[in-house]
């Protein structure tokens, strides 16, 4: 798992200004004196020359810095000239320039890279900023027409990379955004925006392998975005994500799409070619970081895959009505147990038939529509704050131990067969018990089964499984289940007991 820094954050902060009104007087001095705080509070170092006439102010000579401390290198942009003009209404309209270029350099000295210097182009029309509120509660409305980034030159050692060398182009129409700003203990703010099409090309060859290379192309439609939350008015560079959040960093987002498409177009001379076309109605990404945990929430709706190989003959495609997955677990090390949640659905998931045809030409398999959902939640007890880095560096075993199990769903609906389950489970913490660090398992997790000897029939029948594996499974559930109230269906009930007992449906078998 990629460590969120506040790099990252730091690093997108700039253009949160860009792309963000409460009316009251407001002056010019007063939002860009906001701006300056907010950036210096994230560890930037700001040089700007200012110039008053009359109520507007002009400040022209923009650069921010930022030292990346994994690196040799930093972060610098260079905003030109930016016009605050006091409006008679007592807010503020902000003039920027068509054109913001901006740089990144740097040597990663602990891989041994080469130095490398990158500078992207942001570009936007028919634009317009207004801040308006007081000082310490601030609004920005935001529009533009169209906006695009794009990279202008990368320089990579000595070496100038081209267009045929490397390219990353993004570009979107009709942003408009709304960002209410408030100091005080921390920086809260309110910030929803939507913006109509949004489209992206990024390219690049490998250096090191000939005729090597890869390119992403794609677009979103119908984006909406939405986040909530408080920043420390201070961050140190290089302040791990546990200090911050510590400090009282607490953030939640959202993002949603109506409709996206992508092409991956892959040349890899060692392993072969590949083209992927992806396609959905839309999807929806959710997140929540602060002090009480970190949570992602990833949905997709009537998603399409479809893959062409160099080395085979025919393109291959999948598709799915509704792909999920979430993820909520706790950061901070405590000594009470914290809430945890995993969940996973793949719904209607289908293959087209040269797939199914790969295995079972003969169709012996029900080709019906699969669907597998996972929703399981629990509670942990974390012996280390896994988000500090250097905590995280000293870590020998285990990050936390597991206390509860709650299996609210299980459920795999595929090839004519169906498995569902629920269940609870604690573990009592016993030291030299049944599961390492956790203790001895109580509580039961309820199993039925509809469907599987037909489908153990099907597979001997199609050669995919050997007959005396099939009677080994088939005894394995003879062992752990009872027929069920239907034909071919089998249920059972494992339970463990604070004696360190396993029962499957009232026999013993531990």
């Amino acid at each position: 798992m990629s460590r969120f820094t506040p790099i990252a954050f730091g690093l997108a902060l700039p253009f949160s200004l860009v792309t963000q009104a409460a009316w009251a007087d407001l002056t010019p001095q007063d939002v860009w004196g906001d701006w300056r705080s907010y950036m210096e509070g994230m560890g930037y170092e700001i040089a700007a020359s200012e110039k008053a006439k009359g109520d507007d102010l002009t400040v022209s000579d923009i650069t921010f810095s930022f030292a990346l401390p994994d690196t040799d290198g930093a972060l610098s942009m260079a905003l030109g000239t930016i016009d605050f003009n006091q409006n008679r209404d007592g807010t503020v309209a902000i003039v920027l320039p068509d054109s913001v270029p901006f740089t990144m350099s740097g040597t990663d000295s602990a891989a041994g890279g080469e130095p490398f210097t990158m500078t992207m182009n942001f570009s936007q029309t028919g634009h317009a900023i207004t801040a308006s509120g007081t000082p310490d509660a601030m609004t920005y409305l935001y529009t533009a027409q169209s906006f695009a980034m794009d990279m202008t030159r990368m320089m990579v050692g000595d070496k100038e990379l081209t267009a045929q060398d490397a390219r990353i182009n993004f570009a979107g129409t009709n942003l408009s955004s709304t960002t209410s700003m408030t100091i005080g203990d921390m920086r809260g703010y309110d910030q929803s925006g939507s913006i109509d099409d949004l489209s992206f090309d990024v390219f690049v060859k490998d250096s090191e392998k000939e005729n090597a290379q890869g390119a992403i192309k794609g677009t979103m439609g119908g984006i909406t975005f939405a986040g909530q939350g408080e920043i420390p008015l201070e961050i140190a560079q290089g302040a791990d994500m546990a200090a911050m959040m510590a400090g009282g960093f607490d953030v939640t987002g959202n993002l949603g799409y109506s409709s996206g498409s992508s092409e991956f177009d892959i040349k890899d001379p060692e392993n072969g070619n590949y083209v992927m076309n992806t396609s959905s109605a839309g999807g929806d990404f959710a997140f929540k970081m602060g002090a009480d945990g970190l949570a992602y929430d990833v949905a997709q709706r009537d998603l399409a895959v479809a893959v062409t190989m160099e080395m085979m003959p025919f393109p291959f495609e999948i598709k799915m009505a509704e792909t999920g997955f979430n993820l909520a677990t706790p950061v901070s090390k405590s000594d009470d147990p914290q809430d945890f949640a995993l969940g996973l659905t793949l719904s209607d998931f289908t293959m087209s038939d040269i797939i199914w045809g790969m295995f079972d030409p003969a169709a012996t398999l029900p080709r019906d529509p699969a669907t597998v959902v996972l929703d399981l939640t629990g509670k942990v007890k974390l012996l280390v704050d896994w988000m500090n880095p250097d905590a995280a560096a000293q870590l020998t075993g285990s990050p936390g131990e597991v206390k509860e199990l709650n299996l609210a769903k299980l459920l795999v609906d595929a090839v004519g067969a169906k498995l569902e389950g629920t269940g609870d489970i604690t573990f009592d913490g016993a030291a030299g018990g049944m599961v390492p660090t956790v203790g001895n398992p109580v509580g039961d997790v309820n199993i039925a089964l509809a469907g599987g000897n037909a489908l153990l029939d099907k597979l001997v029948a199609m050669g995919l499984l050997p007959q005396d594996q099939a009677m080994g499974a088939r005894m394995m559930m003879g062992l752990f289940a009872v027929p069920g109230d239907a034909p071919d269906t089998l249920k059972s009930k494992i339970e463990f007991t604070p004696e360190g007992q396993i029962m499957a449906n009232g026999q013993r078998l531990r």
